[in-house]
């Protein structure tokens, strides 16, 4: 399994060609891919605001769907992805957090710092139906959208500068008391490991933006490593052991 999270592809930013030459190199192999929220620097996904890149990488889960698992978790700079578009993923999700019948548990991690107020009563004015049906029928929403997208790259520093041990910790805990094994988040573009008494463990994974790396999660060995996705294309392409 390949876990991307944190691209924030955008075509201003000019890491979108990056971005499509990796998908287009793990087409080769047979790996489940999750994508873990943030994957683009902003998606409305409604008609008006999607952008080519949006509609490519549709295309793309689409297709590759049908030879493994394609998944989806909406992060904070991704809106109604999972109301509009679930049938371009296996599954797609909106929600805080999604699990699998293995005992790992995906989430962005947005809503992991129960402290961060501001950012938990933004959310809850922004992802909903009314504001759906307002971005939807909007005057001039794509120009507004883009004012917008400048705008979460400013919220909250505060709380991105430092990483919320306490809260992991305890989001975790209560995680694993259900009888979840592994957890993955993102989102605050740092690695960090939290493992408990019983080796139960929280990933928070590193962000593709900074250094193109993605995690990999080898099934028969259960190691976690964290690779740039060229080297990884070649460890698969190899066959070597991890």
């Amino acid at each position: 399994m390949i876990i991307i999270a944190d691209a924030h592809v955008d075509d201003d930013r000019g890491n979108d060609a990056d971005f499509f030459l990796m998908l287009n190199a793990f087409e080769k192999n047979d790996q489940d891919l999750i994508f873990l929220g943030d994957i683009f620097e902003l998606w409305i996904a409604l008609p008006r605001y999607e952008k080519d890149i949006h509609k490519n990488f549709l295309t793309w889960c689409k297709e590759q769907k049908k030879y493994r698992t394609i998944g989806f978790i909406e992060g904070n700079h991704e809106y109604f992805v999972a109301d509009e578009k679930n049938d371009h993923f296996s599954w797609c999700s909106a929600k805080a957090m999604w699990q699998d019948n293995k005992g790992n548990l995906f989430c962005h991690g947005d809503q992991i710092n129960r402290r961060d107020i501001n950012y938990l009563r933004f959310r809850r004015l922004v992802k909903n139906k009314i504001a759906k049906t307002i971005a939807r029928f909007l005057p001039f929403g794509p120009v507004i959208s883009e004012l917008f997208k400048n705008y979460l790259k400013k919220t909250n520093p505060e709380f991105r500068k430092h990483l919320p041990e306490d809260e992991i910790a305890a989001f975790a805990n209560d995680r694993f008391k259900d009888g979840i094994h592994s957890i993955f988040a993102a989102h605050f573009h740092q690695r960090h490991h939290y493992r408990s008494v019983e080796s139960r463990a929280l990933y928070i994974l590193p962000a593709w933006m900074k250094a193109e790396q993605v995690t990999f999660c080898e099934a028969s060995s259960k190691e976690i490593n964290s690779y740039h996705w060229q080297e990884l294309e070649d460890i698969l392409a190899d066959g070597k052991t991890f």
